[in-house]
């Protein structure tokens, strides 16, 4: 709307590409993915209690792999499409960066599974 119709036919005269809009609609298709992916996300955590997504969930376990990678590249000074605003989202809910972390809290759990059934066996010989 910013160009006249007789500049806009100067530049298709000498074939120029107007593909910035298609750049720029790309980049929200994905900004809206991504988003949608959060939103999965948030509900695994909120049904789950974690967010250790099995590799059968196979969109969202490649998200999140997916926004591990870009952290790290991120943190290289790599390129990367980590933004601050996605990053600063994702800490919002919790989200474990590094996979020591996820495998301490897995580890943790396990055994904190471990002691319950422990409890229930031993109550029940009691009985």
């Amino acid at each position: 709307n910013a160009l006249s119709s007789s500049r806009t036919e100067q530049l298709n005269s000498i074939g120029f590409i107007w593909d910035f809009c298609d750049h720029s609609c790309q980049n929200e298709e994905r900004d809206h993915v991504w988003n949608i992916r959060l939103g999965e996300l948030r509900e695994f955590h909120i049904a789950h209690g974690h967010m250790d997504v099995p590799s059968d969930d196979k969109n969202l376990f490649d998200w999140v792999s997916e926004q591990r990678l870009e952290y790290c590249r991120k943190e290289l000074g790599e390129f990367s499409t980590m933004i601050q605003e996605r990053e600063k989202k994702l800490d919002e809910i919790g989200f474990q960066w590094k996979i020591e972390a996820l495998a301490r809290n897995h580890d943790s759990k396990w055994c904190n599974y471990f002691d319950q059934l422990i409890e229930v066996e031993e109550s029940s010989k009691k009985q």
